[in-house]
């Protein structure tokens, strides 16, 4: 075991570049290195000082304080819960749990240890079965010592609402007889619990539960206080449920309103002004870093009239290296999953410097849910992000400079919650036929249509890449090679079969010849996933190409998923000059051409599309492309589509068109079994139905369905045969029917559960609408001129005169 003096002693090079401590008048003292392999064993005095706690304590200077968790990349909490997600689809009730499984090694994923003061603890999976409630591991916890007033929780973040009741329920045991107390509390100034509970403990299992209404705005936690010392407490499978305050609807049902909203609202929940007596980071803020060598900072308290916007005193931030990992001052949050929050930070700069500002998760995968890179001069300017939270953990706002050396001062920031319709559609425009895409991948084993109402095809995983086409330099051959004569009759059996259907072919895969990295293996074989290393056979490939099928293909997306390293481990400066000669052969081959930015993925494509856009790629490309796959609560895909479109407007190129050039649905495996997953025949023919209304609502111009002959449950379109279609294709061309050519004109959301879109075709008006709870009944508003309802299986029937109806997660269609 490492001991206390001599972990003190392998910190004091660093203090000399790095001052951090105070938060808010208490210190947060880590001892713990920059690295993120700890032994389990070890005691080390500090884990991540997340908020400022009610109880005060002199400030320290001193060690660092430290985040274990890395920013991207292999680390602790990178192993996935599997009962974390909120909103269980068999218990509404539940908003957030935790079951302690995964392969983390000291906090399980979503949580942290807050702590102020001289205090130690050790936090670790524990793995024997006799202090494991279920599953196999649990989390341990250990305060091992604690000075006057100091104190550590171990915590979970969560984005309480106002005037709202919560349950929290966790199993507890010790490893000697002691106490503990489980708090649900308000983690900004006042620091209100509004639900507590202290218990006897002792070495059997027992349940615990805390209930309380909240009365704040802004975020909190739930939290494990240990009573004594040296003393182990397990604690396992905990859960977190919002308890209604009524029975929901009424028995008569949910009256559906005629029409949506569109007032925006937005409330301050968080301030922070950088004032105080504090000598390093201001109240609430702290410093994450990681990498090796430690990267190496300055963080003090600006009190120089000229360096302070408002007030007395700002933070001042100086970055000098970052190694290979990276430093971030943040400032931790509880923002909850599905809501919209803006930021925003004053800030300038000793020299013209870049700095990028965001909000992220701090849980894999550790994803940015709102950016901006942004060039920050010596005068102050005022930085605004705004996203929709995707995670149920706690997050952070984060200032990261780029530019080494140039010393940054923040002053007067905010956190808001931004209140609006959450499904107003985004336009009114007519719904195209370039929406409704497919990926057919087993042409030659049959040469079927899917006559589904596709207006596109996407040209990928068909034995078309580059390095299929040209295997060595020159070696175009369209009459005799495989490939060349596949992708042309894949072009001629698209065109056959629908002349108008579109065709986006995918460029990409670097024949090992002609890469800048041939002895990497790519996912598609060595030299794959590099750049070319002469962009003159980059331009030769595109050019080959768009001059072959000038005319016919008309839709060009440039890479696929390159924020995935298999895929493409070139940079993104290397991606745009691509970009730029793609475009200049396309337009030259036909004007009319169009090319589709890399689609990328869910996990790491925001901060890949935000330096993307910030290095100047969407001058370079007409469409945004993006890939989305979803579960069987689709609904999920509104904020997630709204963060990449927020991302676009922040750089100018909100009006270009975005496209989810992949997806299709699939069991989540946070709420079910995979292995035993069997959809019902409501989640077979409603999830895709309800995913296309919603993306079509946020903005997404073509969704590529993965693929037709697919054999998967949820996802099946068509049988053996490759002719018949499966209940879901059957479906999914009633939704295309009910969309194609129409005007969504409103779209509303009604008691969290019912989705409502107003369509209009022509002289028709229509009514699309579906509950994310089977068995909800609505009463239909008198001036909705609807009289009968049609299913997607294609069947009709009357509206009751009562006007009232029971709906489910399947769409229907109220028309004239």
């Amino acid at each position: 075991m490492t001991s206390f003096l001599h972990r003190w002693a392998l910190l004091l090079p660093v203090l000399a570049l790095a001052a951090c401590g105070g938060n808010g008048g208490g210190s947060q003292t880590s001892l713990e290195p920059a690295s993120d392999d700890l032994a389990l064993s070890e005691t080390y005095p500090g884990d991540a000082a997340g908020d400022v706690p009610a109880e005060e304590s002199p400030e320290m200077m001193g060690p660092v304080t430290v985040d274990r968790t890395p920013d991207m990349g292999p680390a602790e909490g990178a192993g996935i819960e599997t009962a974390m997600a909120a909103g269980d689809a068999s218990d509404p009730t539940l908003v957030a749990s935790s079951d302690f499984e995964g392969t983390y090694t000291d906090r399980a994923p979503g949580w942290t240890v807050n702590y102020w003061g001289e205090v130690g603890f050790v936090v670790a999976r524990e793995a024997t079965p006799a202090n494991v409630y279920a599953g196999s591991s649990s989390q341990r916890f250990r305060v091992t010592r604690r000075a006057s007033g100091a104190d550590a929780h171990l915590i979970r973040s969560y984005g309480f609402e106002n005037g709202k009741t919560y349950r929290a329920a966790v199993y507890l045991k010790a490893s000697a007889p002691t106490s503990a107390t489980i708090q649900m509390r308000y983690d900004l100034p006042p620091y209100t619990v509004f639900g507590a509970k202290k218990v006897d403990l002792t070495t059997s299992w027992q349940r615990v539960e805390v209930e309380g209404v909240y009365t704040q705005r802004g975020g909190g936690s739930v939290r494990l206080v240990v009573g004594s010392t040296n003393v182990d407490v397990y604690m396992d499978n905990m859960t977190l449920r919002e308890v209604p305050n009524g029975s929901g609807s009424s028995a008569g049902g949910i009256a559906l309103p005629a029409s949506g909203g569109s007032a925006v609202q937005v409330n301050t929940l968080a301030t922070s002004d950088l004032e105080g007596s504090y000598s390093s980071t201001a109240p609430g803020w702290r410093v994450n870093y990681w990498g090796n060598p430690m990267p190496r900072w300055i963080v003090q308290r600006e009190t120089r009239p000229e360096h302070v916007r408002s007030g007395s005193s700002s933070q001042m931030y100086q970055v000098n290296a970052i190694g290979d990992g990276d430093v971030h001052l943040t400032y931790p949050f509880a923002f909850k999953k599905g809501k919209k929050y803006r930021a925003s930070v004053w800030i300038k700069s000793s020299v013209n410097a870049t700095v990028q500002v965001f909000m992220r998760r701090d849980a894999h995968p550790w994803d940015p849910f709102a950016s901006k890179t942004v060039a920050v001069t010596p005068t102050w300017q005022k930085v605004e992000i705004t996203g929709t939270y995707l995670a149920d953990v706690g997050g952070t706002l984060r200032i990261a400079p780029k530019t080494m050396g140039a010393t940054v001062w923040i002053d007067d920031v905010t956190i808001s919650e931004v209140i609006e319709n959450p499904v107003a559609p985004v336009n009114t425009n007519p719904v195209p036929s370039t929406l409704f895409g497919i990926h057919i991948n087993k042409f030659g084993v049959h040469q079927n249509w899917p006559g589904l109402g596709h207006g596109i095809v996407r040209l990928w995983n068909t034995g078309t890449t580059w390095r299929d086409l040209e295997p060595s330099n020159g070696a175009w051959n369209f009459t005799t090679s495989t490939a060349g004569r596949r992708l042309d009759m894949l072009v001629d059996y698209v065109k056959k079969h629908d002349p108008s259907a579109e065709i986006l072919y995918t460029l990409g895969q670097t024949p090992q010849w002609a890469s800048k990295t041939p002895n990497v293996s790519g996912l598609y074989g060595p030299g794959a996933s590099g750049t070319p290393a002469n962009m003159a056979d980059w331009r030769d490939y595109v050019r080959t190409l768009a001059r072959r099928y000038a005319g016919r293909i008309r839709y060009w997306e440039l890479w696929n998923e390159p924020d995935y390293p298999p895929h493409f481990n070139g940079t993104v400066e290397e991606m745009i000059e691509m970009a730029r000669i793609a475009k200049e052969e396309l337009k030259a081959a036909d004007p009319n051409n169009k090319l589709v930015s890399p689609g990328l993925t869910a996990g790491q494509g925001m901060p890949w599309l935000n330096n993307f856009l910030a290095a100047g790629g969407g001058q370079h490309v007409d469409i945004i492309g993006f890939h989305w796959y979803f579960d069987t609560s689709p609904e999920k895909l509104g904020p997630a589509i709204e963060n990449v479109r927020q991302l676009m407007t922040t750089y100018g190129v909100g009006n270009k068109e975005l496209w989810n050039t992949e997806g299709a649905p699939g069991c989540d495996a946070l709420t079910y079994t995979c292995s035993t997953f069997v959809p019902t025949q409501e989640q077979k023919r409603g999830t895709t139905a309800r995913a296309l209304l919603m993306m079509w609502a946020k903005g997404v111009s073509n969704q590529n369905y993965y693929f037709w002959e697919r054999t998967e449950a949820l996802s099946r379109l068509v049988e053996n045969d490759y002719k018949t279609p499966t209940a879901a294709a059957i479906a999914y061309k009633e939704v295309v029917s009910w969309m194609k050519g129409a005007r969504m004109v409103d779209g509303y959301r009604v008691n969290d559960k019912v989705y409502v879109f107003r369509m209009n075709r022509g002289a028709d008006n229509y009514v699309i609408l579906w509950s994310t709870t089977p068995g909800t009944v609505v009463n239909l508003p008198s001036s909705w001129s609807v009289y009968k309802m049609r299913t997607l299986a294609g069947t009709e029937a009357a509206i009751p005169s009562s006007r009232q109806l029971t709906i489910g997660i399947e769409p229907v269609m109220l028309k004239p």
